[in-house]
């Protein structure tokens, strides 16, 4: 009888557990759609525009106009532009980042611009292009990769203040005497308390791994499915 009533205690648990789990899971679901029809409607001019472009797929035109940024030189682009809605500088509004899409590879999906909602409308805080990308990360900053060409290179996370973005930390690499390579790695706070040291070749090459492993690329629309 004990054992019977053991496994009724038992199950009784495990499906209140499992409830709660579906519970939250729904919150979560509802609190997301709630998002992105927020952001949709806030954005919705913007998105638009992209979208017009998109279906006239004009890259020249938009990159003469200046009105939008398309990180420039890609090919497909109608079929890779993707849009998601993150609150980077938890104001309680979404940002919107428009994002080359890359299924295949997440390190192609990089965000070609991040737009602000202000008082004063739609205000695009951040541009990227092939030779300066950049990330979203899982904790929400943004992960910069960019190249001054043969002579050095730099990797670097983002965070968003209010409305603007500042460095949380960098790893650098700048050629020296003799073309020696040097790796440096900064935590970044302050000015005045900013650290910058130089590291081996491994420790920056795994730094940067972790990095680029933190991309986040779920939740992303297409902005040729946008009505």
């Amino acid at each position: 009888m004990k054992k019977v009533l053991s496994l009724v205690l038992v199950f009784a648990m495990l499906t209140l557990v499992a409830g709660c789990s579906c519970s939250e899971k729904k919150a979560e679901q509802e609190t997301t759609t709630i998002a992105w029809q927020k952001g949709e409607s806030l954005f919705g001019t913007k998105l638009k525009e992209y979208f017009n472009e998109c279906q006239r797929n004009n890259k020249k035109g938009i990159k003469a106009k200046q009105k939008l940024s398309t990180g420039f030189g890609e090919k497909n682009l109608p079929k890779r532009i993707g849009y998601t809605f993150v609150d980077l500088n938890a104001d309680g509004t979404e940002e919107l980042l428009v994002s080359l899409i890359d299924m295949k590879d997440k390190l192609n999906n990089y965000v070609i611009a991040v737009y602000q909602y202000t008082g004063d409308g739609i205000k695009r805080v951040l541009e990227g292009w092939s030779r300066n990308t950049y990330y979203l990360m899982k904790d929400k900053l943004i992960l910069n990769e960019a190249s001054g060409g043969a002579d050095d290179a730099e990797i670097a996370k983002l965070h968003m203040r209010e409305n603007g973005f500042e460095y949380v930390s960098t790893l650098s690499m700048k050629y020296g005497k003799k073309d020696k390579i040097n790796y440096l790695y900064a935590k970044v706070g302050k000015p005045e308390n900013t650290k910058e040291f130089r590291v081996s070749e491994k420790y920056w090459q795994d730094k940067c791994k972790e990095w680029e492993d933190q991309v986040d690329v779920n939740n992303v629309k297409l902005i040729k499915d946008f009505k």
